[in-house]
């Protein structure tokens, strides 16, 4: 009887992965279908003059406003990282059998939370109010904050021969 069970929470398991992977896939999808109509409204302003595109509703909103409240914000809930990726690079653990959804997404805004750290660390430490960070700022991040040392021997600072 216990046999049973474990298996059928394997297959509970396997069920749920291939609904995260198509969910996965169906978002990718969105994405790219989002992609080819901003190139072709590119291609249609290159070719019609920017004003073609860019009526006036009975809001007085024009169609580049429009595109760009297309998309809702992150509501708290929402994950920033891929959830199925997340889960499976913890499945990648061999001793790791079944992972609960929950512990999934403990992981991955645990994640989430500790990069937004990681990132809060390193502009504090850059001084600057730079747009991009490089790999020499998180280095020397690592090294100078404490509770970051354990990271010393991922990402090292680099040392110039």
């Amino acid at each position: 009887m216990v046999k049973d069970d474990n298996m059928k929470d394997i297959e509970d398991s396997k069920i749920e992965d291939e609904h995260e992977d198509e969910h996965e896939d169906e978002e990718e999808h969105d994405e790219e279908e989002e992609h080819e109509e901003e190139e072709e409204e590119e291609h249609e302003d290159e070719e019609g003059g920017e004003n073609k595109n860019k009526t006036k509703d009975k809001d007085n909103n024009t169609n580049d406003e429009k595109k760009k409240s297309k998309r809702r914000p992150r509501a708290e809930g929402d994950n920033q990282l891929p959830v199925a990726r997340i889960k499976r690079i913890m499945k990648s653990d061999k001793d790791v059998k079944l992972i609960s959804s929950d512990a999934v997404m403990l992981v991955t805004k645990s994640t989430e939370m500790f990069l937004q750290y990681l990132v809060k660390e390193a502009s504090k430490s850059c001084g600057t109010k730079k747009k991009t960070l490089q790999y020499k700022d998180l280095a020397s991040t690592i090294k100078d904050v404490e509770n970051l040392d354990f990271l010393s021997e991922i990402i090292p600072e680099k040392v110039s021969i």
